[in-house]
């Protein structure tokens, strides 16, 4: 987990600053991003061990990013969350659509969030 790379997208500072706080505090290397069309250029310089999404970011939403971003930008190893404070049940069946390999709620708060995403970096240690 130490020295493992995460993205954070969301149109929220408080979010990013919240998360990228809670995931720094455990040892991940964090990039941040406020808009869904920074992903690409940042992924030239920047290779996550895995990426959260948000749902809801202006001018699109996360899990139609999502799709494109897993088939034109060669990121189909990179787990994507999406991650959002709309209905879970919603969150579910978005992510199971869009084929992100799983969801965080925001209202699970950043100790779950920070589980979850151990649980995809290293599966094996089931974080």
């Amino acid at each position: 987990m130490a020295g493992s790379k995460v993205i954070v997208v969301d149109d929220s500072e408080v979010v990013l600053f919240i998360a990228s706080t809670a995931l720094r505090s455990v040892g991940y290397e964090v990039q941040t991003l406020m808009r869904w069309d920074e992903l690409g250029d940042t992924l030239k310089d920047f290779r996550p061990d895995i990426i959260l999404f948000d749902v809801n970011m202006p001018e699109v939403y996360g899990d139609f990013a999502l799709m494109f971003f897993k088939e034109e930008r060669g990121i189909a190893d990179i787990p994507i969350l999406l991650y959002s404070d709309i209905d879970v049940g919603e969150l579910q069946q978005r992510a199971k659509d869009c084929g992100a390999d799983g969801f965080v709620s925001k209202a699970w708060g950043v100790e779950r969030m920070v589980e979850i995403v151990g649980k995809h970096v290293c599966p094996d240690k089931g974080a």
